[in-house]
């Protein structure tokens, strides 16, 4: 005999920042907040990425190729997909930047927004040779095992960079970045003079992020605050 179904789950529409593309999704069902769960309590960030992607790829109903979602749309989409699951509203411990004192506040996960400007990809190098690139992904992160290589901020900005680059434009040819090897292209980049970094380092520190500006009043000395929360990690 067949166990009954528990619930006929609704479901709601979510857009993904990087193309814009609107697909329906469902709430989590306990098997994905145990995942969640569990990945949370390992504070071990490539699990928590796993679960991540793994609960999106669950919880959309349209086929999507998760491996190519932007590190961004997958935590826009994660945010949505929480707040029509858990609850929308999540409350916070802030502190005041006069006397540091902790107060409650509080934001609607609807409220946040991510909109993403268009932008150049390609950027010149030299006269001859140009950098074509594209947002990077989680799952590049976890393939190129990035978490785990980098350990200082400078470190991460040259991981991210390489995993960012998509192509590399000559005038006799395009050559696909994911044909050559991780120590080719820290090669191809080491090379790079100061100014021609920058103008690389220039897309990664320009990559969407999620953020939102929370206000409020401080317990202690009554000062009114504006709080940016950025990353999804600030959010929870």
């Amino acid at each position: 005999m067949a166990l009954p179904k528990l619930n006929a789950t609704p479901s709601y529409e979510v857009r993904v920042p990087s193309s814009g593309e609107i697909l329906k999704f469902r709430p989590f069902l306990v098997k994905e907040q145990k995942i969640l769960l569990i990945a949370s309590e390992s504070k071990d960030r490539r699990q928590i990425i796993r679960a991540m992607l793994d609960t999106i790829q669950n919880c959309i109903e349209e086929d999507i190729d998760v491996t190519k979602l932007t590190t961004f749309d997958v935590d826009y989409m994660f945010m949505q997909m929480r707040a029509k699951s858990v609850g929308e509203k999540v409350k916070l411990n802030l502190p005041c930047s006069d006397c540091e004192a902790v107060s409650d506040a509080e934001i609607n996960l609807e409220d946040v927004t991510m909109n993403v400007e268009e932008t150049e990809r390609t950027v010149p190098i030299t006269d001859q040779i140009s950098v074509k690139l594209s947002y990077p992904t989680y799952f590049r992160f976890i393939k190129d095992n990035i978490l785990e290589n980098a350990e200082s901020q400078s470190e991460i900005l040259m991981e991210i960079i390489i995993s960012c680059i998509d192509a590399i434009i000559t005038e006799d040819e395009m050559i696909n970045a994911r044909d050559e090897s991780r120590e080719e292209l820290m090669k191809f980049v080491e090379s790079m003079t100061a100014g021609q970094f920058e103008d690389i380092s220039q897309f990664v520190q320009n990559i969407p992020v999620l953020s939102h500006t929370l206000e409020f009043d401080c317990v202690g000395c009554g000062k009114h605050n504006e709080f940016k929360l950025e990353g999804l990690e600030d959010f929870f």
